[in-house]
């Protein structure tokens, strides 16, 4: 069974991208995260765990909340993916790398891994190309940048995205 350590957004940020799902949803996309009640994040590390399913939230004692924006709509065409790509953030960087350190997974997934990832958030997974092109022509209107604010670490549980724990950033 899978698990994941993820970041996640504020209100605001959430409303929005659920939003998103929605207008996806209505448009006969499948929209795996708004079927199955997900919540709007980055995953920062993905993987299984064979020992204790629990997180030390002790190297994030001194996280602060902080800003940054997604600009972008992208997609991984050959996993049918399409996300909202993040700027470039020194702050989302550093705060993949402590939790790509300080997990204590058995394995993990290659992608997730600090050389190899790719920040995003997932509007909808698992597209054919056709769906793809679908998916960019509902949005094509859409207006740049979504301003998002990181408020907290979360240890899940998949399939069914069930939250075993939860770190709450400092206030900024």
């Amino acid at each position: 069974m899978p698990y994941s350590l993820e970041v996640h957004f504020d209100d605001h940020t959430n409303t929005t991208i659920q939003d998103m799902w929605k207008v996806l949803s209505k448009n006969k996309i499948p929209c795996r995260a708004l079927e199955k009640n997900f919540s709007p994040h980055i995953t920062l590390v993905y993987g299984e765990i064979t020992g204790a399913k629990k997180v030390n939230w002790d190297f994030l004692a001194n996280q602060k909340s902080f800003k940054f924006e997604f600009n972008a709509f992208a997609a991984f065409p050959d996993r049918g993916v399409l996300f909202l790509s993040p700027e470039q953030s020194n702050s989302l960087s550093a705060l993949h790398k402590l939790h790509d350190a300080h997990a204590e997974f058995s394995s993990m997934n290659k992608f997730y891994r600090t050389d190899l990832w790719e920040p995003h958030c997932s509007l909808a997974s698992r597209l054919s190309e056709k769906q793809l092109g679908k998916c960019v022509r509902l949005f094509e209107d859409f207006t740049f940048p979504i301003e998002a604010t990181c408020v907290s670490s979360n240890f899940v549980k998949y399939p069914q995205a069930e939250v075993l724990s939860s770190f709450q950033y400092l206030p900024e």
